[in-house]
Order: structure tokens, then C-alpha cells, then sequence
């Protein structure tokens, strides 16, 4: 493997602890972004405020700790710094689980959800066929695609069903983005490592000049407990067989997802990366099956990998595993911090909508550069176009698979999982076609 040049601490490097205890906490913001959906789904059904303290801080715990596992390489871990957070695969399904039968139902169908992802994970290895060159550029290009509508809508401080927005959150995001793109193009060494970091915290400032975060916010944050004990409260397990179906998809649909981020590491890790180390991602694959495993025992929502992570790992230049064990250890500790997690809480939309728009552009031109080392033909024309047509169109036109059966909403949730679901079915449908070219041409009789 030949380090990028691109990276100031390679995967195997180890940063000092300053520099990895500040990159750690610069992940765990990057983490929180998804916190928001177990408190959606526990206020629709009218959970108390303890249940909704309780599902965010196993939330936590559960991405904490499947980050830990995932930098350890050995058979559970790939090796590589690929944070975790709560998975948005899965909520469309928590939802209906919970309308269902509350929390006993959801922590039930993600402790099958785990079992079935980390069963999923032993097969993979011998999965590689799937994912040729032109596959995988396609995975990893919509990694960071996928990430534009919410990053342009949060940068702009806006819904995306919304159309006006205010100057001043157009200023905050603007001064946010640049900082973070002033230091990470100018700099060196140290600034260059917490350009999200520092861009985060002057955002932070910057939102609170401008009006965007008033007092009352920052009296929640004083309010707040400085210590607590998550309590468990989903009082038990349930199941129920008609969200098999849908829990199934939702556990592929993560695990195609995580395996283009793992892709992604592997490649801004590897200057000289040719094509996946499926045993790698097999490992990788155990670790968030795991994680959605400890989420269901506790009463967490289920893991995916985040893009995000990976897009600031590669700006700032620190891969270093070993910045996981402090970003996984930092996102445990702050769950039992309710200070803490309402820091978290009370971001700013125009800052990290820069924070993801930051990322995505890194995202995305490693797909590109995976593209560009593919020896075109007809076939791989189609594979990747269709992909990235289809895979668009369902953040083009939001509603158009809409009446979609609810059991295969989560294919069709997401651009990069349509795209990654569509350029795998067209790579094996040329594939057979070939293959049944070549037996029907041996048998034609020779003139």
C-alpha cells in the first residue's frame, strides 16, 4: 500500500494525544448531525422526555463504541477511521415500528437487524464480483452526491421542501465554509488537521452574532445535568413478522452503504488502491452489525457509517485509526453529558450545511478519480450512466417514488443506495449476457 500524499497521519500513524483527543472531538460533531432522528421518531409517537434522553444516549453509545471496533483490525474492525452514527437507512422503518408497538418493537427488530448484518458480513468476502471497477466509482461518487441536498438546505438554514431563506444565514454559512476552505487550502500541519474544528466554533460565534442562536439556547446548555446515567426504559423486546421484509432491506441498504465508505477509505488511505479489500469490509461489516446489535439491546436506534466522517478525515489529512478510539470514546463519554449533547443539540443549520458541503467535494472527486481509471466499453457506459440518472432522480424529484411498496422505501430513500443497487443489477446482467454469449458462440458450428 503506498500512503497518499495527500495525508498529513496515514491510518497507521499515531498523531499525539492533543492532536488526536481534538480531532476526536472534531469527529463527534460530525457524529451528532443524525441525533436528530431517534428524537423524531420518539416524539411522534408521544414519547416522555426520558425516553427521548434514553434513545439518544444508547444511540450514542451504540456509534461510540461500533467506531472503536471498526478502527481495530483484526476480525471485527477494518482497520480504518470510519466513524458511526444513527443510520438514516433505518428510519422509515423505526418509524412504523414505533407507531407499531413503541420501543419494546423497534429495539426487537434492530436486535434481528444486527443479527442479520453481522451474518451478512461472513458472506461478503465472497461477494467481491459485484463490485468491479466502474461499480465502485459509482458507490463512491454518490457517497458524497447523496450528501448535497441536505448540505445546500442546512447551509441556506432552510427545509428542503421550504424555497425563501435569510440573508444571515447565508453570511453565517458563507464565513463558516470559507474558514474551513481558507485553512485546509493555505495552511499546514496543525491548522490545516482542525479547519473543521475551528470553522465549527467561529460558525457557532458567527450564528450567535447574527441572531441565529439566542440566549435561551445557551441557557438549555446551562440548564442542562453536567452528569447522567442513561436509563434504559424500553422495558423489554418485541417482534413482529411484517417488518421482517422491511428491516431486511433497510439492514442491506446500510451495509452497501457502508461498504462504498469503507471503499472510500481504503482508497484516500492507498495512492496506488486498485480495487477493494473485501476482507476489510467483511470485518467492517461485523463491527456495525455489532453496533446495531448493542443499539437493540439498550434501546438505541441502529448504525451506519457516516460519509461526513470520512469527508473530514480526508480534508483535514488525519486517517489515523487510532483518532477512532478517541472519537468512538468522546461520543460514549458525552452521552452520559448532557451539556454536552446539548451542544450538539443546538446547531446552527448554516454550519453544518458548510461542514457538508466541506466534505462532499472530497467525496465525490474520489469517485471521479476511481471512474477515471476504468477502460470504457458500451457496457460500463450504461452501467454507470443509468446508475447515476436513476440515482438521482430520487433527489431530483423527491416524490416521484412515492407510492413505492413500504417495504422497499429504503432502496429508494436514497441516491447513492438506487445507485449503488442499479449499477450492481446492470453489472450482472451484462455480466450473464456475456456469459451466455460465449456459450452460444461455442456451440454455433464452425463454417
Amino acid at each position: 500500500m503506498a500512503i497518499s500524499s495527500n495525508l498529513i497521519y496515514g491510518v497507521n500513524d499515531r498523531p499525539s494525544f492533543i492532536t488526536s483527543l481534538l480531532s476526536g472531538i472534531q469527529h463527534t460533531f460530525v457524529m451528532s448531525s443524525t441525533l436528530i432522528l431517534p428524537i423524531v421518531i420518539i416524539s411522534e409517537i408521544g414519547g416522555s422526555k426520558l425516553e427521548i434522553q434514553s434513545i439518544v444516549s444508547f444511540s450514542m453509545i451504540a456509534a461510540g463504541l461500533t467506531t472503536i471496533l471498526q478502527s481495530f483490525r483484526g476480525p471485527v474492525g477494518s482497520g480504518y477511521l470510519c466513524p458511526y452514527l444513527s443510520g438514516v437507512p433505518y428510519f422509515a422503518a423505526s418509524m412504523k415500528a414505533a407507531w407499531i408497538g413503541g420501543l419494546p418493537l423497534m429495539s426487537g427488530m434492530f436486535l434481528m437487524s444486527g443479527l442479520f448484518e453481522s451474518t451478512f458480513s461472513r458472506f461478503v468476502k465472497k461477494l467481491k464480483f459485484l463490485f468491479p471497477a466502474e461499480v465502485t466509482g459509482v458507490v463512491v461518487m454518490m457517497v458524497g452526491i447523496a450528501l448535497i441536498p441536505l448540505g445546500v438546505s442546512n447551509f441556506l438554514g432552510i427545509e428542503t421542501d421550504e424555497a425563501l431563506f435569510e440573508m444571515k444565514d447565508i453570511i453565517v454559512g458563507f464565513l463558516t465554509l470559507g474558514i474551513m476552505i481558507g485553512l485546509n487550502v493555505w495552511s499546514t500541519g496543525k491548522l490545516r488537521v482542525y479547519c473543521v474544528f475551528i470553522g465549527m466554533i467561529l460558525g457557532y460565534i458567527f450564528s450567535y452574532l447574527c441572531g441565529i442562536m439566542s440566549i435561551l439556547d445557551l441557557q438549555n446548555i446551562v440548564d442542562s445535568d453536567y452528569f447522567s446515567i442513561p436509563r434504559i426504559v424500553h422495558g423489554g423486546w418485541n417482534f413482529n413478522s411484517s417488518l421482517i421484509f422491511p428491516f431486511v432491506i433497510a439492514a442491506l441498504c446500510t451495509s452497501l452503504k457502508s461498504i462504498g465508505d469503507m471503499i472510500t477509505c481504503q482508497k484516500i488511505n492507498d495512492d496506488d488502491w486498485v480495487k477493494p479489500d473485501m476482507k476489510s469490509i467483511g470485518n467492517g461489516l461485523l463491527a456495525g452489525g455489532i453496533g446495531t446489535l448493542v443499539a437493540g439491546i439498550f434501546g438505541g436506534m441502529g448504525v451506519s457509517t457516516s460519509s461526513s466522517n470520512i469527508g473530514v478525515s480526508a480534508a483535514t489529512g488525519t486517517t489515523s485509526r487510532y483518532v477512532g478510539f478517541f472519537a468512538g470514546g468522546l461520543f460514549m463519554l458525552f452521552a452520559c453529558l448532557p451539556k454536552i449533547t446539548s451542544i450538539f443539540a443546538i446547531m446552527p443549520k448554516p454550519v453544518m450545511g458548510a461542514v457538508l458541503i466541506f466534505v462532499t467535494c472530497y467525496m465525490i472527486v474520489a469517485g471521479v478519480q476511481i471512474l477515471m481509471t476504468v477502460e470504457m466499453d458500451i457496457k460500463k457506459i450504461f452501467v454507470i450512466g443509468a446508475a447515476i440518472i436513476f440515482g438521482l432522480s430520487a433527489d431530483i424529484l423527491p416524490g416521484l417514488y412515492d407510492y413505492i411498496p413500504a417495504g422497499l422505501k429504503p432502496v429508494f430513500s436514497s441516491s447513492m443506495t438506487l445507485s449503488t443497487v442499479i449499477a450492481i443489477l446492470l453489472a450482472q446482467v451484462f455480466r450473464i449476457g456475456d456469459y451466455i454469449k460465449t456459450i452460444v458462440t461455442r456451440a454455433e458450428p464452425q463454417a
